[in-house]
């Protein structure tokens, strides 16, 4: 009795603590800058760069691909990215990716991650980016 009372509570307790790691469809995750780390490499998320083109090029995560939240075709850019696959949005300090990630949710978007205080905790927390390199 002891044994199925043990397995029970296993089984219990894994399933509680893998639902906490899990991000739940449709909803938007804030991670912190660790855990954006861990999914951009487990998870192989589109990252996408929410800032102006020029802020991108001026400095982002090796992978991003930047889609301005206030791009005049955000819709139309939006549309070619995958809405199974992980997304993780960033931007300088998570205002406009807040944004981007509530448009990406409502347009049926699975996985949405929001990189916590942006590039800014991104780059304090001692991650590299990619700086632009003068050719």
């Amino acid at each position: 009795m002891k044994k199925i009372i043990l397995l029970l509570s296993l089984i219990c307790t894994i399933a509680l603590t893998q639902s906490c790691f899990e991000a739940k469809a449709g909803t938007v995750e804030l991670v912190s800058s660790e855990e954006a780390a861990d999914i951009i490499k487990s998870q192989s998320a589109q990252l996408v760069d929410v800032r102006s083109k020029e802020q991108f090029e001026a400095g982002h995560i090796e992978g991003a691909i930047n889609i301005p939240v206030d791009s005049e075709n955000l819709n139309e850019i939006i549309a070619g990215l995958n809405v199974k696959e992980p997304v993780l949005v960033y931007c300088n300090g998570g205002r406009q990716s807040a944004q981007c990630a509530k448009i990406l949710e409502d347009k049926g978007f699975i996985k949405i991650f929001d990189l916590d205080g942006g590039l800014s905790k991104w780059t304090t927390s001692g991650r590299e980016i990619v700086l632009k390199t003068n050719e």
